[in-house]
This record gives C-alpha cells, sequence and structure tokens, in this order.
C-alpha cells in the first residue's frame, strides 16, 4: 500500500502547484488556493497502552519510548477564506519504530499578518490509519496536531515554512475503532517541520 500513496501525495503537489502557475492562487496576499508541501522529525515523548480487560478494569501501560521516532511527510491543499485565515485538507504519511500510518485531517490555519513575512499557528485533526506492521490489516485511529511557525518568501511565488508542534495520536489494535476498541496504543510527541508553500 505505501507504493501507492507516495504517489499520490506528489501528484497532488504538482497539480496544486500547476494551479498557482496558471494564476488560480495568490500566496503573497494571502488570497486563493494553496499547497503546503513539508516534511517532519518527531520525537515521542510518551507512549501508553490502554488495554481493557472484560469484567475487569483498564489497564494503562507505559512503552519504551527511548529509541521512539517519526518521520513525517505531509501535503495541504487549502484556501484562504481571508488573509488572516486559511482551511484546507492535510494528507501525510508518518512512519516510527512501531507502525506507519496514513492521516487524512482538516487544517485551520491563521496568519498574524497578510505580509509575505509572517508567523502563523495552526490545527490539524481527523482520522488516521495504521498500515503494514505485523499484518496488512488497516487499523483506525485518530490524528490531532498544533503548532506555531513562520512563514518568509523566498520567491515571488514560493516560500519556506518552518514550525514546531504538538502530536497526539489514538491508534486501534484490534478491527474496532478507538471508541469501541478493546487495545489502543496512545502516543504524544514533538515535532519540527520545514516545507515550502505555493
Amino acid at each position: 500500500m505505501k507504493k501507492f500513496i507516495l504517489p499520490i501525495l506528489l501528484l497532488t503537489t504538482i497539480f496544486s502547484f500547476a494551479q498557482n502557475e496558471i494564476g488560480i492562487g495568490d500566496v503573497n496576499k494571502n488570497k486563493g488556493f494553496f499547497n503546503i508541501t513539508k516534511i517532519g522529525y518527531f520525537t515521542n515523548t510518551s507512549v501508553k497502552q490502554e488495554l481493557i480487560i472484560e469484567g475487569e478494569k483498564i489497564i494503562l501501560s507505559d512503552l519504551d519510548n527511548s529509541e521512539s521516532h517519526a518521520w513525517s511527510l505531509q501535503t495541504v491543499n487549502g484556501y484562504f477564506i481571508s488573509p488572516y485565515l486559511s482551511l484546507g485538507i492535510a494528507i501525510g504519511l508518518d512512519s516510527d519504530n512501531n507502525f506507519t500510518t496514513l492521516p487524512v485531517m482538516l487544517e485551520i490555519r491563521t496568519y498574524m499578518s497578510d505580509k509575505a513575512d509572517s508567523f502563523y499557528a495552526f490545527l490539524d485533526i481527523g482520522p488516521t490509519l495504521k498500515i503494514g506492521g505485523k499484518n496488512s490489516e488497516l487499523r483506525k485511529g485518530l490524528a490531532f496536531n498544533i503548532g506555531l511557525g513562520y512563514k518568509f518568501k523566498i520567491s515571488e511565488k514560493l516560500f519556506l515554512i518552518s514550525d514546531l508542534s504538538y502530536s497526539h495520536k489514538n491508534i486501534s489494535l484490534t478491527n474496532e475503532g478507538i471508541g469501541t476498541s478493546d487495545n489502543i496504543i496512545k502516543a504524544n510527541g514533538i515535532g519540527l517541520n520545514i516545507g515550502i508553500i505555493f
């Protein structure tokens, strides 16, 4: 399945770049359509397993996260509602020591200024799927990211971004969803992301 995900992310990025080249978007004035493509490195600050035994209590155990980190690739296609606010759909691929996930999230992004260089804050939230691992079955989950960053202009239609974010992820280890699963992994982490917006 991983073989199909990366080409889809790249095609989405190319399509968005083409939109801007023909003048649909105008990122310099924070209006119209845009694309953000970024990579990130996350270190997990805590990883817990929640196991519910029928007729007994919930067992919550800390898992070893001393070597736990993740790489992330994400593309966001969005639209500026105003020069200070944008909404988008973020599609990503996160891979760490334990599992690989495919989050699809709603992104809300606010800019402190409508100028070319500006601080921003963002919130991503939505479902995620665990892929690969010991078996090939898809597992359901929920992902949440919040962060602060800075956007700066490097050419007429191209900007670099860099941000710090806090990430929370719940993954079911059974065929059930998060609300009904009796075996869940909960991971929290801090990440550094760099990317481009055009």
